[in-house]
């Protein structure tokens, strides 16, 4: 799971739920920055606001790392990118390794889907790329959540986050098989 997607889901009111019944795995380079959205952003940043949300999120997600009892690991890449993309390169890198290892790789960003769908592709695996809104569906699919409490925990997470645009709402619904346009506003749904 890639750091934004990481501190999207610890920001959701159903963050524990995750916590407590999917496995989750990063990586030591999508950690690091986790460490350093913590360290860069104020505690006392206005609530609501994007450094606020890194710099809580981030807290969130570092504590369950530390939290031998929550399903959320870390694994090291090998060898260790750099730069503004290593996260998610760090990503592809575990996927190219240990592919029996992964089941779903959670992006939101639109660029580093498409780059995994394609290594997913070329190698022939069995692996979906998802947005973080899938994991709320996981939630749901497994009974944990009702459908009302998906829909609405996806656009709190749209909107918090503030993945409004036409590209990000639809990516946001890609592979989710629910109609939530009884329950929440259509600026959170996906062109029909």
């Amino acid at each position: 799971m890639d750091t934004d997607a990481l501190i999207a889901a610890a920001n959701s009111s159903l963050w524990a739920l995750i916590t407590e019944h999917v496995g989750l795995t990063t990586t030591n380079v999508c950690q690091q920055e986790l460490k350093r959205h913590h360290e860069q952003t104020s505690s006392h940043a206005p609530e609501g606001s994007r450094p606020y949300r890194l710099h809580h999120g981030s807290r969130r997600v570092l504590d369950a790392l530390e939290n031998s009892e929550t399903p959320l690991t870390r694994v090291v890449s090998v060898p260790r990118p750099h730069g503004a993309d290593a996260g998610e390169q760090s990503l592809e890198q575990h996927l190219v390794q240990h592919p029996e290892a992964v089941d779903y790789v959670v992006l939101m960003d639109a660029h580093g889907r498409r780059s995994m769908r394609r290594e997913i592709q070329d190698r022939a695996l069995e692996v979906r790329v998802v947005p973080p809104t899938f994991l709320f569906y996981l939630l749901y699919d497994t009974e944990l959540i009702a459908r009302k409490a998906f829909c609405e925990a996806c656009a709190e997470l749209l909107e918090s986050e503030g993945w409004t645009g036409y590209h990000a709402v639809t990516a946001a619904w890609e592979g989710i098989p629910i109609d939530c346009s009884d329950i929440i506003d259509s600026e959170f749904l996906p062109p029909s």
